[in-house]
């Protein structure tokens, strides 16, 4: 009896064991039932993500590609409907016969190698017209859960419109290319970082190497020495603020020599005014320079001669006036030589301010323009100097604005010569006006300036960066109606760099100029 017992109770243990089973197997069916439903509800979701994709997306099985899946995007571009479905892809797309197509999705299927292409043309026949398109696609083989090839996916875009643009830029380079190898100048073309990636032929061959070697290496390397450290601080501004470069610099040849060249870079910009690019361009100007320098040095020769006697001609000028009464109207007018004298005197003034020009201008270029430095009230200066000069342009009222008293430490004689420059600057491009405006004011806490303001014709934008080079006139018809060389402002320029200050020009024709110089301030 107790081993009857003993046999019930095992198996009453059995049947509880088998009922926790039971449970067990049926709380897993329901997980796999609800991870089942998931899945279907994942691959709906897939499958619609696919089907509505812009993307263009087909599955094609077994050896023959037949088409098991096409998106609605594939279907568009093919210019198909859905029965294309169960079709082998060359049944339903004869015309990629010969294209290499089948040869790929062969390749795909038989080794299991994914391949992949950008802008590849393929000529599809749409509504029974051939048309050309460009593709970016991707060939993946599909695998059946035991790892076996089944098929091939692809997944691919229609770049036709960007591909046609590509080739339009393509085009337009190798059209840009053979127009600028054929100009005389050196042509270069930089990204906005700077970086050169584009010489001309001209380039190639002032430097002695190919394009490749050239762009390899910093192009600074061809500065003179002496100019390297300030090229690069210019080019670096540039750079940073978006400014064209126009600049005389000496670039190293082939043989190991250096040539002057002026060198020009306009940065190219996008819709938005960002950089996107910069274009250059040198042009030798070694013979000019060279022809320069002989003016240069003529000039400093006939200055040299002829300061003696044009300095003896003013003085005997000067003791033939002293000779005669002194003025008074009745008598005057029976000295019929006094206004004579009087009109030689202003001439050799004239003509002796402008040897002073030419002899500092060669100074300056032979590095020997001395600065006597002292200090010095600048507004008592400009006193002096106003009230002058309004003395000999009686015509034209000067009127200084003189609220910012200031001490400076300059050469007083030669920051009075670019004032008179100035003034007398303005009051020449003034015909019609009668008003100039000195006015002394902080530039900020190092420096003092000083403005001259006129109403008179005004100077042109693309004049306004010239103005202070040596021997530059302003052209067209005003450059007979107001005589000079060209060299006052250009000295006024190297005075105020030599004692470390700037000038700047505002001007608006029509309307009238502005000039500003500005100099240290004395803080002691």
């Amino acid at each position: 009896m107790k081993s009857e017992d003993l046999r019930i109770e095992q198996l009453e243990q059995e049947i509880e064991d088998k009922k926790r089973e039971i449970k067990r197997l049926q709380a897993e069916n329901i997980h796999l039932q609800e991870t089942v439903r998931g899945l279907d509800s994942e691959a709906h979701k897939f499958k619609d993500l696919v089907y509505s994709s812009k993307f263009l997306f087909a599955i094609f099985m077994g050896e023959n590609h037949v088409i098991d899946i096409a998106n609605e995007s594939i279907k568009e571009v093919w210019g198909k409907g859905d029965d294309v479905i169960g079709k082998p892809l060359l049944e339903v797309l004869p015309e990629l016969k010969g294209q290499g197509i089948k040869e790929l999705l062969d390749n795909v299927y038989h080794t299991g190698e994914s391949y992949h292409a950008d802008e590849v043309p393929i000529e599809l026949v749409i509504k029974g017209k051939p048309e050309l398109r460009y593709f970016d696609f991707t060939y993946q083989p599909q695998k059946n859960t035991k790892g076996e090839i089944i098929g091939v996916a692809d997944i691919a875009t229609d770049v036709t419109k960007q591909a046609l643009l590509n080739k339009k830029i393509k085009k337009s380079e190798r059209e840009f290319r053979k127009l600028v190898n054929f100009m005389p100048h050196k042509i270069s073309l930089a990204n906005a970082e700077g970086d050169t990636i584009f010489y001309n032929q001209n380039w190639l061959d002032y430097v002695g190497k190919d394009l490749e070697d050239f762009i390899g290496e910093p192009w600074t390397n061809i500065l003179h020495p002496d100019e390297k450290e300030e090229v690069e601080q210019v080019v670096a501004e540039c750079l940073t603020e978006g400014k064209n470069l126009d600049k005389e610099i000496r670039l190293r040849d082939r043989n190991g020599d250096y040539k002057w060249h002026i060198c020009r870079a306009t940065a190219v910009k996008n819709d938005e005014g960002e950089i996107t690019s910069w274009i250059s361009s040198s042009t030798e100007i070694q013979n000019l320079k060279i022809e320069e320098k002989r003016n240069e040095d003529f000039l400093k020769l006939i200055s040299h001669e002829l300061k003696t006697p044009v300095t003896s001609i003013k003085g005997y000028v000067q003791l033939l006036l002293s000779l005669l009464p002194a003025d008074n109207k009745e008598v005057d007018k029976k000295l019929i030589m006094k206004p004579y004298l009087n009109r030689i005197e202003t001439q050799v003034e004239r003509l002796i301010r402008l040897i002073s020009e030419m002899l500092d201008m060669s100074r300056i270029e032979q590095n020997e323009l001395d600065l006597k430095k002292e200090q010095f009230n600048l507004n008592q200066h400009a006193e002096e100097i106003i009230e002058d000069l309004t003395y000999s342009n009686k015509d034209i009222q000067l009127e200084l604005e003189n609220n910012f008293n200031c001490n400076v430490v300059a050469d007083k004689d030669r920051i009075g010569q670019v004032l008179i420059n100035f003034v007398t600057n303005a009051v020449k491009y003034s015909p019609t006006g009668n008003l100039v405006q000195i006015k002394i004011h902080r530039h900020n806490s190092e420096m003092a300036a000083v403005t001259v303001k006129d109403f008179g014709i005004g100077i042109e934008e693309k004049e306004q960066t010239q103005i202070f080079k040596r021997f530059y006139r302003i052209s067209g018809e005003k450059a007979d109606t107001y005589a000079g060389f060209g060299i006052g402002l250009f000295l006024s320029k190297e005075i105020i760099e030599r004692h470390n200050g700037k000038i700047f020009v505002k001007s608006e024709v029509g309307k009238g100029s502005e000039f500003t110089f500005t100099i240290p301030l004395n803080h002691t």
